[in-house]
């Protein structure tokens, strides 16, 4: 970090109180937060760059125990999550972080701090699970990335696993339906990872299966995966799907490891709509369906 700045050491203990020396006419910057017994110190330096993401430039960063708090501010558009409606080409986010654990968030619209946000908005573009319906507490890569930098816990819990199988399996459909012309459902079905069904000498399909069967094979391929053992396997250099280094790997935690994993595969309702566009309509409302399921934690399909 570079540019420290001293401030008069009042009454300075919570996030919310350290958000307020975030300044509002420096975007894309990270703050570290060093108080003495009489004089709080402000470290300000530009947020690292990386081609990943720019959260990606603060992988493997530890800050010293001195530091009692960590904060960025972002700047993007301001989305409706739903329909992507633009509500606004000017926002900023503030977000501080203490060794407590405590975080705090601010969202600003046009210049105008929004508390709560409008209900179902966003921001952009690599912001936006900063605003979700509410920001309190903030989530996301780069508020992670702050709990590990203060050595903290990610907060939360992981990624469905069973969801990670359903991604991986529409990644490779829509692959398929770029080359196929009209991929039809059986052919959607053999290239699921959980192998719901037996393919003949040519590789065929022997039955198709039922969207119970596919969504059974679902959850049978998820119980096989492990989100800390594909951890260790990155830090042994073994996992190579994750864009990161091991010593990247060995910094994160287990969660925050399996939601840069989760995020690196492309949105599932988008690679869905992509399918259907594609023209394989039937093969987007069946996986629709298994991905329903999947979130409802049921198999049964009507």
């Amino acid at each position: 970090m570079h540019r420290p700045s001293s401030h008069q050491l009042s009454d300075l203990n919570s996030a919310s109180d350290y958000i307020e020396l975030i300044s509002l006419q420096e975007e894309f910057m990270l703050y570290g937060f060093e108080p003495n017994s009489e004089f709080l110190t402000v470290h300000a330096a530009p947020l690292p760059e990386d081609s990943r993401t720019p959260a990606a430039g603060l992988f493997g960063i530890t800050l010293p125990e001195s530091w009692k708090a960590v904060g960025t501010i972002l700047g993007g558009s301001a989305t409706r999550s739903g329909t992507k409606e633009l509500l606004s080409a000017d926002a900023q986010v503030r977000v501080v972080v203490t060794r407590s654990g405590e975080t705090c968030t601010q969202l600003f619209i046009d210049g105008n701090m929004l508390t709560p946000p409008p209900r179902g908005s966003s921001v952009e573009p690599w912001i936006a699970d900063f605003a979700p319906q509410d920001l309190q507490p903030a989530h996301g890569i780069v508020t992670d990335c702050l709990h590990r930098m203060l050595g903290l816990p990610t907060p939360g819990g992981t990624p469905s696993l069973e969801e990670l199988v359903v991604g991986l399996w529409l990644n490779q459909v829509t692959q398929a339906a770029m080359n196929i012309e009209g991929l039809t459902w059986e052919q959607a079905v053999a290239l699921h990872p959980g192998e719901p069904a037996d393919l003949n000498e040519s590789g065929q399909l022997s039955v198709t299966p039922s969207l119970e069967t596919i969504t059974e094979a679902t959850f049978r391929a998820a119980e096989e995966l492990d989100w800390g053992r594909m951890r260790r396997r990155a830090i042994r250099g073994e996992f190579q799907a994750t864009a990161l280094d091991p010593e990247e790997a060995e910094w994160m935690d287990t969660t925050m490891f399996a939601r840069w994993v989760a995020g690196s595969i492309p949105d599932s309702e988008t690679l869905i709509r992509t399918v259907e566009r594609l023209g394989a309509k039937q093969v987007s409302e069946n996986i629709s369906a298994v991905l329903r399921a999947i979130q409802d934690g049921k198999v049964n399909i009507e």
